[in-house]
């Protein structure tokens, strides 16, 4: 009888002592090493809704003729390959962007499927509201589902025009990894505008966000110095956010201006880790 109780108590210390084992390196994993790999998804979602913003504001720029917007520079952005519609009712403008199967931007990136612009028109107003959404949409074959708005401002303290994005998207890797953001960013177009060409202009990138993984990750970011978006370039230039990965801390730096696709992740000890965007 006293081994049988024995042989329990072993097993049950094995068991408890397996359990610990288990769920500290469960804890480890939700906040520790995880780190890079989810920065790195951070940036990918960053790049993502950056060149999908860039998208959705040059179109509604040229659909509203804004001043010094010309048929070169519609030409020099929209693709043979996508389709536009427009459906007009009263004030209220539809227009759908559809990228088909497959369909390469000048940049070189790639995206398929629907994204789905409405506003109201009114030429006189400084500012407008533009909604969003996404339809089997793909950019670089990473799913993107959700949407959100755009507070679009004429001119702002700078006399350029503005961008105020709210987004609450997810992104699906065709991995099947995911992660869903939630936040604002500021755009200012602060060279190129009324040049009639596409590939000069130039964003400024403020804001601040949140991206969290299924497996209970959350990665934040606050812009400290601006993000330089040239659009001639598939990725961001330049820029620095200061980013929180659970009660980890670090900050992520795009660079001196090349335009080239890696952003150096500096962790709480100091570590340099290099993010490449495919």
């Amino acid at each position: 009888m006293k081994t049988k109780v024995f042989k329990l108590s072993f097993i049950a210390v094995v068991v408890l002592v397996s359990s610990v084992f288990f769920s500290c390196n469960k804890e480890t994993e939700t906040t520790a090493e995880p780190t890079v790999e989810n920065m790195q998804k951070s940036v990918e979602v960053d790049d993502a809704t950056d060149n999908v913003s860039s998208i959705i504001e040059s179109v509604y720029v040229m659909e509203e003729q804004e001043e010094g917007k010309t048929t070169k520079e519609t030409e020099s952005f929209i693709p043979p390959c996508m389709t536009k519609t427009i459906v007009i009712s009263g004030m209220t403008r539809t227009v759908t962007l559809d990228f088909g199967e497959g369909c390469d931007l000048p940049n070189g990136n790639h995206l398929s499927g629907v994204i789905t612009i409405v506003y109201e028109r009114n030429p006189e107003a400084m500012q407008r509201t533009i909604t969003y959404s996404f339809s089997n949409f793909f950019f670089n074959n990473k799913q993107i589902e959700g949407g959100g708005s755009i507070e679009r401002m004429k001119s702002n303290a700078n006399g350029n025009p503005q961008a105020t994005k709210s987004m609450d998207i997810t992104l699906t890797w065709a991995s099947g990894a995911s992660a869903h953001r939630v936040g604002t960013r500021v755009r200012e177009w602060v060279e190129g505008f009324g040049s009639g060409t596409w590939g000069d202009n130039v964003f400024l990138i403020t804001g601040h966000w949140t991206t969290e993984f299924p497996n209970g990750n959350v990665n934040t970011g606050i812009v400290t110095v601006p993000l330089r978006r040239e659009m001639a370039c598939r990725f961001i230039v330049s820029g620095v956010v200061a980013v929180s990965h659970n009660e980890l801390s670090g900050t992520l730096d795009y660079g001196d201006g090349d335009c080239d696709n890696t952003a150096i992740f500096t962790d709480a000890d100091g570590v340099e880790h290099t993010i490449v965007l495919d």
